[in-house]
């Protein structure tokens, strides 16, 4: 205990491993459960990242709003930790800053502005609170809905899903086994233990990856997402969405606002040797289709003039 105890105080004080996660970053909100703090500057923190993160007055990872000229067009860009711009990305390499850089080279007519409203964790119900009850001070033209298939689906079925502890978010009602859980108190509470998952990450990683993983089976929540026919379970998850969708759309017609979804596919959709390892594992019996999901979010959109 001594001898862990010394470690963890080295790693302490040369800052070996700094405190996972985002320090302090975030707050309670009634209407929101959690949102970011206002004008905080800290770091953001996982295996191999390490990078400054910043909000502005609004509370967004994002540069600071001085409100809306003639010329501006606003895209407001709702998400979870994509759109934020999580795993090491800076701000001005986030998709919805290469965005607006893209099309203020390309159309000159109107200078563009990609407000990012990213925020990690959130589900399209947040999303679409976060719209009615904060977005329109930032008088978007046009509302960018990052929708993720790999656990948007789930997370609109559920609520209060992350609680704030000292300033960061931390899971609550995620369903989780003992061993994730016993992983995540160690990464929060000792940065020892940071220090050595993440050496014993780069000695053995790609042992990890090419052995164990291929006998990984994966989340049986997106699975479900493949199923053919669709169960119960699935068949809740996609017309709630839908649910939030169509109000999310009603609320844009209704300020003359247009409205966009950006579907984002897990990386074994898009991945063919991962696609074919993901098939092998979990569809050797049954009916499914790789590319349902985005198929009902697209039918959606079409029914209703959504890009």
């Amino acid at each position: 205990i001594i001898v862990l105890a010394l470690v963890e105080i080295i790693v302490r004080i040369f800052d070996i491993a700094p405190q996972y996660g985002t320090s302090k970053m975030f707050v309670e909100d009634e209407i929101l459960d959690y949102r970011m703090k206002q004008n905080f500057t800290g770091r953001f923190v996982k295996h191999e990242v390490d990078i400054k993160v910043y909000t502005n007055s609004y509370g967004l990872r994002d540069e600071e709003y001085y409100g809306k000229k003639p010329r501006d067009f606003n895209i407001l860009a709702l998400g979870d930790s994509f759109a934020w711009g999580a795993y090491g990305t800076e701000l001005n390499e986030t998709y919805a800053k290469l965005l607006e850089k893209k099309l203020n080279e390309n159309l000159k007519n109107r200078n563009y502005r990609v407000i990012n409203a990213g925020v990690p964790g959130y589900g399209t119900d947040q999303e679409l609170l976060y719209l009615k009850n904060y977005g329109q001070m930032l008088e978007p033209d046009l509302i960018m809905l990052s929708f993720f298939v790999g656990n948007d689906f789930f997370d609109n079925m559920q609520s209060g899903d992350f609680t704030v502890k000292d300033g960061v978010l931390v899971p609550a009602k995620i369903e989780q086994s003992s061993l994730e859980k016993f992983r995540n108190f160690l990464l929060f509470n000792f940065r020892s233990y940071r220090a050595i998952e993440r050496g014993a990450t780069r000695l053995f990683g790609n042992f990890i990856s090419n052995t164990l993983g291929k006998n990984i089976q994966y989340d049986a929540r997106e699975i479900q997402l493949f199923q053919k026919p669709i169960d119960e379970q699935a068949n809740m998850q996609f017309d709630k969405t839908k649910e939030f969708l169509d109000e999310m759309n009603s609320y844009a017609k209704s300020k003359n606002i247009k409205f966009v979804v950006v579907i984002i596919p897990l990386d074994y959709q898009v991945n063919n040797e991962l696609k074919e390892k993901f098939i092998r594992n979990n569809f050797r019996n049954g009916d499914f289709d790789i590319e349902q999901p985005q198929k009902i979010l697209k039918e959606w959109a079409k029914r209703n003039n959504v890009l």
